[in-house]
């Protein structure tokens, strides 16, 4: 069925305390200890007295939000957004840009640094613009009699939603059909039939996706589909399982204007398109690779590095784990020439042994895992022997994790990067290089 957006009952915690922040950390909370506990608190600065109020409690550790200043910080800006104080898309907007930035990288290579005698050569951050960097978002929808219909984004710490008509996060394009899918969606016949909607940006035009209970009215419809031709949109409908296109083309993106991949409104894609590219130049730098070079892209999506490491070495086989990616990814393949490319489909929890693939020889490797890491695959890929290994995270914890089992297996950090993939965000991205002693 259709995912609906339904407002949950949240406990509240109601006590609260005066706290005083010592520190920063790398989500940017900040942080106090209290009689043996640490607190991290939500929009609090380094030298800030405030009053917290409780959000969760643990035993060695709680979390709050301050609701009052009492002393402030000399650093704290004003949030850009009207809507920052409520809305729960960004959590650092009061946060100076170069702090958020540093306190990220001081807390990556804090953390890797810790694993090894050997140093690491810390590289240039990888930055982009602090605004309108998004292209992809979701709208939570919901009709109640009381309001009407609310159209934004969950509140923080909180189920409700917070109406919205506009974004500083999101690429122009998407924040200015804000207010046109606002008046839009007012005129809906049913709207306590509607899902949520997810826009996104491709390079040749804006995909939006609406998801719905049951079939669209034929009012309903007309309406869609006459918007879509007005605003030149790619327009599909989900109701149920299925998705149906009603207007426009498939999406696209490319790399380096040479290499065009094509996706579904649905597939994950970086939301970043600026640092993407950033990050691909990076990593196939940081490999340097030839054309002698046998490469193994684990986690390989639709070939978003796959594709561009092809043009360079000579041989890469892309593994994952969602057979429909796999699916796309050759058809990526196909439609760019890459001849020296194979994907293929596999558990990536299991034992790689019995693979196809996996009695190939690699001596170079790219990973680019989800949050939560692959310190199932590491033990295979250390069989392996690759001279180098890019690690590319979404998820610093599950990097540590991961690192520490490639240096008992052989290897070392020699440098790293973070990526600013989404400023304004507790999100911390980086780039490492492993290379076999």
């Amino acid at each position: 069925m259709a995912l609906l957006y339904t407002p949950k009952k949240v406990e509240k915690n109601h006590r609260t305390f005066t706290a005083k922040v010592q520190g920063l950390d790398y989500q940017g909370l900040g942080v106090a200890k209290i009689e043996g506990k640490t607190w991290f608190i939500e929009n609090a600065l380094p030298d800030e007295k405030v009053l917290v109020a409780v959000l969760e409690e643990k035993r060695q550790y709680g979390k709050g939000v301050a609701k009052k200043w009492l002393e402030t910080s000399a650093q704290r800006v004003p949030p850009a957004c009207v809507y920052y104080e409520k809305c729960g898309g960004c959590q650092t907007q009061h946060i100076p840009l170069e702090m958020q930035r540093q306190i990220k990288e001081q807390a990556l290579f804090q953390r890797l640094s810790k694993l090894q005698g050997e140093p690491i050569a810390l590289m240039p951050r990888i930055v982009g613009e602090q605004w309108h960097y998004r292209r992809r978002l979701r709208l939570s929808l919901y009709w109640d009699k009381k309001h009407g219909l609310r159209i934004g984004f969950r509140q923080k710490n909180s189920q409700n939603i917070e109406p919205v008509q506009s974004c500083l996060v999101i690429e122009k394009p998407l924040d200015n059909l804000l207010p046109k899918i606002t008046a839009l969606l007012q005129q809906w016949s049913n709207p306590k039939n509607l899902g949520h909607l997810e826009l996104v940006r491709a390079d040749n035009g804006v995909a939006l996706l609406l998801r719905h209970q049951k079939n669209l009215a034929e009012k309903d419809r007309t309406l869609l589909i006459e918007f879509a031709q007005k605003e030149h949109l790619m327009l599909f409908v989900q109701d149920d399982e299925q998705i149906q296109q009603l207007y426009g083309e498939s999406p696209y993106y490319e790399l380096n204007n040479r290499q065009r991949l094509h996706f579904d409104v649905r597939d994950f894609i970086q939301i970043n398109p600026q640092l993407n590219q950033v990050m691909i130049d990076t990593a196939l730098n940081w490999l340097d690779l030839t054309d002698q070079d046998q490469v193994l892209d684990l986690f390989c999506g639709m070939g978003n590095f796959t594709l561009p490491i092809s043009a360079q070495a000579k041989q890469v086989v892309g593994v994952e784990g969602v057979a429909e990616m796999v699916h796309k990814a050759a058809q990526n393949a196909e439609r760019n020439g890459c001849k020296n490319v194979q994907f293929y489909q596999a558990d990536l929890a299991q034992s790689f042994s019995a693979q196809q693939w996996a009695s190939l020889q690699f001596n170079k490797i790219l990973l680019d895992p989800p949050r939560a890491g692959a310190a199932f695959a590491i033990p295979f890929l250390a069989e392996l022997k690759a001279e180098k290994i890019v690690y590319v995270s979404c998820n610093p914890a599950t990097l540590v994790r991961d690192a520490e089992m490639l240096l008992q297996a052989g290897y070392q950090v020699k440098q790293v990067a973070m990526i600013d993939m989404f400023p304004n965000t507790g999100h911390l991205e980086s780039i490492s290089l492993f290379e076999r002693k």
